[in-house]
């Protein structure tokens, strides 16, 4: 909480962001407000009920809820009635107004802050069992010799079977300085080990990685907007500077947001002094905020941002702000679509919370990028779309889509075209390519996880050294398609075709049952025959499928076997070589002409763009409706 608090020292006459929002000493007399940078669009308005009188109607819900409780056949626990109607608001409001739990809003505080007080572990469950993906580097748990695939039986002398996810964590996490006892069962060992582990801070770094991905390209990885966010990536820049860098590549990927501070932060490395970054607008606060020196990157640096459908929140603002400067080109697949800022006002002592919907923000040219299903009565608007895919409601829901797809056009200070009210759309638009469906079912089941914590100890023993260097042996290749293959839950996974044959064996047994032979397997030779037939051959072709994509899984097996017996940095970095929007991020870094085509004014004949002032827009001839 010190990391929160800390904000409160302020005059009558300053100002600071914290969580997204604008504070002012007035606010912070009134109540201990965060604001998140997160999302929302107006969509247009259905055939309004008459507005009544505010108080009018909270004494008729009053009343209501009063009735219920002395009158209701059965008792009613309050709680229950209370969140219920809580969370019917969020129908006619939009998807991000919600009211937190002291839970909800702690790991909400903590997500914020980027560091908490625990051993230094990512767990999930595996097979229902609580197990460690990888430990921390520098952490309790790192140094004491936990590893991944690690299973957590015991936390204090409790078993954990049964517990929750979000339980465990609970359990894990505490005061710094304190101890807690796990019980560890590993592969290979024939007892449980007990570990005593010191709980100490444990810091989430916004940059998980950075490294040279060419001998000038330098790669920075963006996982979020916390405290801390600034500082990695102002690290992460020194250091690839350092390496020779001149080029860069910022990944935003699957980026869901954050602090908008620190997105304003981020923003002003890159840009120039005086530049409009992120304005916000609601009924009760109207913001622009502006480049307030000029950035630390050379602005001549040529430089990409990969976005995809997985960023949002900040990350829009950043990859958005660049875009309209035209400061670095935007390469992958359109962004999430979050434009609004939520205000988090606290509703009593025992740390009940809401989430509150306050503005929207708009990128330096004007354009606000919330898709409708993201913003105001957006859930409203995905139930009628999933009422129109199941054959319901379909007129009802074309309405709703065409009232809310209103589309804003802009130009960048190049004078290239750009929509609202669709996420962030890439300048260069990259599909990745399907993966193969073996892999897709491997990587689902975690079997390339599970494999690398079977075959590390004999790895171990053996004196294999593991690094980035070192290729996967066809007989590693081999056991672990054995491996799959005799795992019953793997073998259970049916493709579409196996089920569409299954599927049509039912069939023919219903209609023979029907015709009077109520036998429950087909009669028909020739029938159950090329049935069993087609069977074999999809079983077969899955077994074919491993074989074809050989190089594929070998990757796999690889990457993890470098993170649990290397580090993940090293792991990230030999993926990286498969990722098909770096590798076209580096064409276009590596290709002057092409770079400065993409991101240039656009060629005679296509609209100028409105001229910039003083680091601002102009306003006049910027927007037009269509």
């Amino acid at each position: 909480m010190a990391g929160f608090f800390r904000f409160f020292a302020v005059s009558a006459t300053d100002k600071l962001y914290l969580l997204g929002m604008t504070i002012t000493s007035s606010i912070l007399r009134k109540a201990f407000v965060l604001t998140l940078a997160t999302l929302g669009i107006a969509s247009a308005a259905e055939k309004a009920t008459p507005p009544g009188d505010f108080y009018d109607e909270v004494s008729r819900l009053n009343k209501v809820f009063s009735e219920v409780n002395r009158k209701y056949v059965e008792d009613v626990n309050p709680t229950e009635l209370t969140d219920a109607a809580l969370n019917g608001i969020r129908n006619i409001l939009d998807p991000h107004t919600a009211v937190f739990t002291p839970k909800d809003y702690e790991g909400l505080k903590v997500s914020m802050e980027g560091k908490f007080g625990g051993v230094g572990i990512t767990i999930s469950l595996r097979d229902n069992i609580l197990t460690v993906i990888s430990p921390l580097s520098g952490t309790p748990a790192f140094r004491l010799g936990i590893r991944a695939g690690d299973r957590i039986r015991k936390i204090d002398g409790k078993d954990t079977k049964g517990l929750t996810l979000d339980d465990a964590v609970s359990k894990l996490r505490g005061k710094i300085g304190t101890d807690v006892t796990v019980s560890i069962e590993r592969e290979g060992v024939p007892e449980l080990m007990d570990f005593t582990i010191t709980r100490a801070e444990i810091v989430v770094h916004a940059v998980p990685y950075y490294g040279m991905v060419t001998n000038d390209i330098g790669y920075i990885k963006l996982a979020t907007f916390s405290d801390k966010t600034l500082s990695d990536v102002e690290n992460a820049l020194k250091n690839l500077q350092k390496q020779g860098m001149k080029k860069l590549i910022l990944d935003m990927r699957y980026n869901p947001g954050g602090l908008l501070n620190q997105a304003i932060e981020i923003s002003e490395l890159f840009l120039k002094r005086g530049n409009v970054i992120v304005s916000t607008k609601g009924r009760t606060q109207k913001t622009e905020s502006h480049a307030r020196k000029d950035g630390i990157v050379n602005p001549d640096m040529p430089m990409v941002v990969l976005v995809n459908q997985g960023s949002a929140s900040a990350a829009e603002i950043v990859s958005g702000a660049l875009q309209d400067w035209d400061r670095a080109l935007i390469i992958g697949k359109t962004s999430f679509g979050k434009g609004s800022v939520q205000t988090i006002f606290p509703l009593d002592n025992q740390g009940n919370a809401l989430k509150l919907t306050t503005a929207f923000y708009y990128l330096p040219f004007g354009r606000c990028i919330n898709k409708p299903e993201n913003g105001i009565k957006g859930l409203k608007i995905m139930e009628e779309e999933y009422a129109a895919e199941d054959g319901e409601g379909e007129a009802k829901a074309d309405t709703a889509k065409k009232d809310t797809a209103k589309v804003d056009t802009f130009y960048t200070h190049n004078g290239r075209m750009m929509f609202g009210g669709g996420g962030i759309t890439p300048d260069v638009d990259v599909e990745l390519s399907p993966m193969p469906w073996v892999v897709q079912v491997q990587e689902r089941m975690a079997m390339y996880f599970k494999f690398a914590v079977k075959v590390r100890p004999g790895l171990d023993k053996s004196g294999v050294k593991m690094d980035a260097s070192w290729e996967v042996p066809d007989s590693l290749y081999t056991q672990f398609k054995d491996f799959c293959l005799k795992d019953t839950n793997f073998m259970k996974v049916k493709s579409n075709a196996l089920v569409g044959v299954d599927q049509l064996e039912k069939s023919i047994i219903q209609e023979q049952n029907y015709m009077g032979d109520s036998s429950k397997t087909i009669t028909d030779s020739t029938l159950a025959a090329r049935l069993s037939d087609m069977k074999n051959a999809l079983e077969e072709r899955r077994k074919a499928q491993f074989d074809e994509n050989k190089d594929y899984i070998k990757d796999g097996i690889k990457r993890e076997l470098l993170t649990a017996m290397v580090n993940d940095s090293v792991s990230t970095a030999f993926s990286l070589k498969r990722d098909e929007q770096l590798k076209e991020a580096i064409k276009y870094l590596s290709d002057m002409k092409l770079f400065k085509q993409a991101i240039s004014a656009p060629t005679k004949g296509q609209p100028a763009k409105a001229p910039a002032k003083n680091g601002k827009p102009a306003a006049k001839d910027n927007k037009k409706k269509k």
